[in-house]
């Protein structure tokens, strides 16, 4: 037999000295080779259409998100140049004051002034003419401040009335007081219909009225101060106050002349208003809103050294907010995008594999890599931000459409923000492409042309560090939160305990993996695949990880602080009993006068509400004199047995280090004071005993704190008192008065550190106390007070009072926790979803196998399902446990502290740990079922076995 062998041919080697060189510098190579990369990138992109919108999915879903929240957020921070044409027309600036002392401000008073401070400004120039004793929109002051001004000035004044609607019922509202008629406002009120009011009497409706009921013309009846007024509707509006919103109904005279006002002056003129001007006004006490000063505002060197500093603080809070919003959109999106370029790196891998084979080097393979990833984060990055901010032009357009009084009006997109969240995620679905890009350098081209695609042998050192990681980082960041350390601390120690979590999941695949021989077969194969197929699967269960360590911290901490509030309640009334209260006349205080506000709020409680009963309870006070205000005040207290009356109203003896004073109880100096109210009422609220109740009913009085009592009785001490305004320090001018009561313990179950007892009435007249500060307690005799009758007595009330039901303690945070869950769960589940139809995609031959071999679509489902969720339950319940470390230290600022209602302070307390486990387990356990279901329903057709997918 004859052997045939072909002669070894070796081709020499080139000689160096002849050695081709490559044509063309460096940097045009590198452009070259860029084209080529972004070439072939589009070309996969529109080859393989389906991946390549699953990731521009998850590149656009937290850009979108995040865009549409900035220039929502933009838009509805209206600044004060946007709300020049509402807030003052065709007038010049805003005037308001004057204040005591020489006011300090930016050019944008919204932003910053003050009229005291540690430095104390100096007393600031009477205005000649100006009396403070009339009212602010009298002739003579408007005249006073035209002087100073050389302008027009137009006052302004804003009051609140209520709406007759029926018998039962009225509403209020607001209402703007100017002489529209007489004076062009320009864009600030402009007529739609009718006339502007001239007379008492007349008022305009303005669109925000007419949508909550006002009439177009024709009268209406509105009250005011216990007092029935009948106003005339003569047109309709658009007028705007200072804030860009509208009230109900503008008068051109105050509807109410007894009525309280907030006056502000228009200065209308043919000339600006500068900043110089501003700080000149400033030394009348006035605080200035000037359109010029806005437009052209001064330099920091001008600005007051008080305004300085708290500008410098807004430009760092600003630079803060700045840099947490990029760090948080750079791992948020860079989570997101991994698991899709992670799964689009191992579908290339062939690809990349010829392309090696052919001489293409490690780099040239990378670049396409990252050129995918930087041509799909772009346009998906452009698309989603320009889609949002049209959403929420959209969104604008049809809310000013349909309620002109909105505020959301001024649509603003703040481009610099909007670039840095389209460059911020190119940037991360680079950084997300980075990773498989790396591997690159460890392709095995004989093993991927044989198919054999699975991930290296585990590294032993990695898991070892991630566990020192994790462990040091959870320890540490409860430990550093416990000792309030700084937050450069605490930040550092969380992103040591993340990056020790992401360093373990390879470990937690592996060991996975290992463990489901027990499994079926499905649930057995997938997690096996995710073992096998690290590369692919571990950005998948990072992202899902990240997405679980912040529920888990969020909810914990939600929990516990919802459990702190439910541990520190204390009602304010007994169970289905309330209080009604009104604003009380201060001059009526100690003249033995009834309130008449809280006779018409008896009168509201019969008309409306039959049922109930009503209950006077009052106050010992201290009487004030509006036309006395320099009069000598008054006090009230009880006296502890071994005190003095000087010590029970003003203890010298007891300092900051010395504790709480140990005289002072129940007094109308401290705040703890004595309840009036009928005996019988005192002894059904504080449950007292027969002989009890007798010495209430005989004249005597109840307290809470036993120490007061010697031998059954109380001092009571009363009289005028004197203060030393510079020292504080209480004294009683001359002898008080002081008598002996009967007494006996009891509390009552009332406001928490209001009252320290009680007496009737009577009592308090013989006493000679003073009386005031009166409410209404409310009661159903057959049971607790229903809903119905709270709201229908809220509405009638309205500004005028408020009605409050004790119903114990109510859960505010049950809507927060469900959106809080809901938005988490769909959105671990969105990233589960998208991952597995890209696994499943890079499946498509091991699925033609498969149905090769006999496997039904069942079998092939039921695959699908399991690697849905494999990698979701394995993702969720690390992420839960890793998510302990900071939600348990979150608990240490949030429940560290407790109030006391009593004394008003924050006591330092043992932290309170909550940790909701039945959402938390309905999440590890809902989300992977749910997306192992949509998995399964998204195999509907026989895989191709006539060629291989890839």
């Amino acid at each position: 037999m004859t052997t045939l062998t072909e002669p070894t041919t070796q081709t020499p080697a080139p000689s160096p000295h002849h050695e081709p060189e490559p044509s063309g510098s460096r940097l045009s190579r590198w452009k070259a080779s860029w084209r080529v990369a972004l070439r072939m990138a589009r070309r996969d992109a529109r080859r393989y259409k389906g991946r390549s919108i699953l990731v521009l999915v998850m590149v656009a879903l937290p850009v979108g998100v995040l865009v549409g929240t900035l220039v929502f957020a933009t838009s509805s921070s209206v600044t004060s140049i946007e709300r020049l044409p509402t807030a003052l027309g065709s007038a010049q600036a805003m005037i308001q004051g004057p204040n005591d002392r020489v006011v300090l401000q930016t050019a944008d008073p919204d932003e910053g002034w003050a009229s005291d401070s540690a430095s104390e400004p100096p007393a600031s120039t009477p205005i000649p003419g100006y009396d403070l004793d009339v009212s602010p929109g009298a002739p003579s002051n408007v005249a006073a401040l035209q002087k100073i001004t050389g302008g027009r000035v137009v006052p302004v004044g804003d009051t609140t009335v209520r709406r007759v609607i029926d018998d039962r019922r009225s509403r209020g509202m607001q209402v703007a007081v100017v002489d529209a008629a007489s004076v062009d406002l320009g864009s600030k009120a402009r007529l739609v219909s009718g006339r502007w009011a001239t007379t008492a009497g007349e008022v305009v409706a303005t669109p925000y009225g007419l949508d909550r009921g006002m009439p177009r013309s024709g009268p209406v009846e509105l009250r005011s101060s216990g007092k029935t007024i009948t106003a005339t509707v003569v047109g309709v509006a658009n007028y705007f106050n200072s804030w860009g919103g509208q009230p109900d109904a503008v008068a051109a005279r105050p509807l109410d002349q007894d009525a309280l006002l907030d006056w502000r002056y228009l200065l209308v003129r043919d000339t600006g208003v500068p900043y110089s001007e501003v700080k000149e006004l400033n030394a009348y006490g006035l605080q200035v809103t000037s359109a010029e000063a806005l437009r052209n505002p001064p330099s920091s060197a001008e600005l007051p050294p008080l305004m300085q500093r708290m500008e410098s603080y807004a430009n760092r809070d600003v630079q803060t907010m700045v840099v947490v919003g990029g760090v948080m959109l750079l791992v948020v999106t860079t989570l997101l995008v991994a698991p899709a370029f992670a799964v689009s790196a191992s579908r290339q891998r062939r690809t990349l594999a010829l392309a090696a084979s052919n001489g293409a080097e490690t780099r040239q393979l990378r670049r396409k890599v990252l050129a995918q990833a930087l041509l799909l984060g772009a346009l998906s990055a452009t698309v989603a931000a320009g889609l949002a901010v049209l959403a929420v032009r959209v969104v604008m357009w049809v809310v000013v459409a349909r309620r002109p009084w909105t505020t959301f009006r001024f649509f603003e997109v703040p481009w610099w923000a909007v670039v840095a969240v389209i460059v911020m995620a190119v940037v991360s679905a680079l950084v997300a492409a980075l990773i498989p890009a790396l591997r690159l350098r460890r392709l095995d081209i004989v093993g991927v042309m044989k198919g054999q695609n699975v991930s290296p042998r585990l590294n032993r050192v990695v898991p070892v560090i991630g566990v020192l990681f994790a462990v040091a980082g959870g320890v540490g960041l409860v430990a550093a939160v416990a000792a309030k350390q700084s937050d450069y601390t605490v930040a550092g120690l969380a992103i040591v305990l993340t990056v020790g979590a992401l360093m373990l999941v390879p470990l937690v695949l592996v060991a996975a993996g290992h463990l489901a021989a027990r499994l079926p077969v499905a649930a057995r194969m997938a997690t096996r695949d995710a073992a096998r197929h690290r590369a692919r699967s571990v950005p998948t269960v990072a992202a899902i990880m990240a997405g679980a360590i912040a529920l888990t911290a969020f909810s914990i901490g939600l929990a516990s602080d919802t459990e702190q509030s439910l541990r520190e309640y204390v009602p304010q009334q007994r169970a289905g009993e309330g209080s009604i209260y009104v604003v009380s006349d201060m001059a009526a205080v100690g003249t033995g006068k009834v309130d008449p506000a809280l006779e018409a709020a008896e009168d509201l409680v019969r008309g409306l509400t039959p049922d109930l009963v009503t209950t006077r309870i009052a106050t010992v006070t201290t009487p004030y004199d509006p036309a006395k205000p320099d009069a000598p005040s008054w006090f009230m207290a009880v006296v502890k047995p071994g005190c003095t009356v000087q010590r029970a109203i003003f203890d010298v003896e007891a300092g900051p280090t010395n504790g709480p004073p140990p005289c002072q109880s129940i007094s109308t100096q401290t705040g703890l004071s004595l309840a009036v109210l009928p005996a019988a009422d005192i002894s059904r609220l504080a449950d007292l005993s027969p002989a009890a109740s007798a010495v209430i009913a005989g004249g005597g009085v109840m307290v809470a704190d036993p120490r007061l009592l010697d031998a059954g009785t109380v001092t009571v001490a009363s009289g005028p008192l004197s203060v030393d305004p510079n020292t504080g320090a209480a004294s009683p001018l001359g002898t008080a008065r002081t008598d002996r009561v009967p007494a006996t313990v009891g509390s009552l179950p009332l406001t928490p550190g209001q009252y320290g007892g009680a007496i009737t009435p009577q009592t308090a007249q013989r006493l000679g106390l003073v009386v005031g500060n009166e409410s209404l307690l409310l009661r159903n005799p057959d049971g607790p007070i229903s809903k119905a009758d709270e709201q229908a007595l809220s509405e009638q009330l309205g500004e005028e009072g408020g009605v409050y039901v004790e119903r114990g303690f109510v859960r505010d945070d049950i809507v927060v926790m469900r959106i809080l869950f809901a938005a988490f769960s769909l959105l671990l589940l969105i990233v589960t979803l998208i991952s597995t139809a890209l696994a499943l995609a890079e499946q498509q031959g091991d699925m033609g196998t498969l149905a090769a071999v006999g496997a039904t679509k069942g079998t092939r489902r039921k695959l699908a399902a399991a690697q849905a969720a494999t990698v979701a339950f394995i993702g969720a319940l690390v992420g839960i446990a890793v998510g302990l470390a900071p939600g348990i230290a979150v608990t240490y600022p949030l429940t560290g502290s407790s109030y006391d209602p009593v004394n008003g302070q924050q006591l330092p307390s043992d932290p309170i740990t909550i940790i909701p486990w039945l959402p938390l387990a309905l999440v590890l356990v809902g989300v992977p079922l749910v997306a192992g279901l949509l998995s399964a329903a998204g195999i509907r057709r026989a895989p191709v076995m006539s060629r291989r997918a890839d």
